[in-house]
């Protein structure tokens, strides 16, 4: 019975792995060789994929149009990193450092981005209905157009950030900072959904 089990070993394998694209895992297979700096991994699949935070560098990597639905990149570095129009939903990003991060049209649905750094970060049209965002750091982010609904915003910090044509139905704004600032400029939100 022991001489077939590695048998079972190599079919299972490829099947453990199943929800990620196999070209994109190889990516991050080959950054254990030789760090990158500005990672591309643009229209990658990497759903439930394991982020490691110190292992992979993340700052001003290249995720867009990724799909990242689920993974945990809590305590990571994505300053700078560009996640627009990725898949984000459900992820975890709590005490991530997402400054001066590209996230417009972003899906990050039911994320939890609590006490996350989200400073001069811009959410243009991105969706962030059910998200957690208690404590998080928003000063000075652009959330123009942003879908803010049922997203609970406890004690998060808006200093100077731009919530112009954002949907705040049913959210929990409780001990808000800073949440006076709306641009008067119109928005035309319809245009920048696309």
């Amino acid at each position: 019975m022991k001489q077939y089990a590695w048998i079972a070993a190599a079919f299972a394998l490829p099947m453990l792995v199943y929800g990620a694209n196999q070209e994109d895992l190889q990516k991050l297979l080959e950054l254990k060789e030789k760090p990158a700096t500005h990672l591309d991994l643009s229209n990658a699949d990497l759903r439930d994929y394991h982020f490691a935070p110190g292992k992979i560098d993340l700052q001003n990597a290249n995720l867009s149009h990724s799909n990242l639905a689920g993974v945990d990149l809590s305590k990571m570095n994505l300053s700078g990193a560009d996640l627009s129009y990725a898949n984000v939903s459900h992820a975890k990003l709590n005490q991530t450092n997402l400054t001066g991060a590209n996230l417009d049209h972003a899906i990050l649905t039911g994320a939890e981005l609590q006490q996350s750094d989200l400073s001069r970060a811009t959410l243009t049209a991105a969706n962030l209905t059910q998200a957690k965002l208690q404590q998080a750091i928003l000063t000075k982010a652009n959330l123009t157009c942003a879908n803010l609904n049922q997203a609970d915003l406890t004690q998060a910090n808006f200093s100077d950030a731009n919530i112009t044509g954002a949907s705040l139905i049913n959210t929990i704004t409780n001990g808000v900072i800073g949440y006076s600032y709306i641009d008067k400029t119109p928005v035309n939100c319809e245009g920048l959904m696309k």
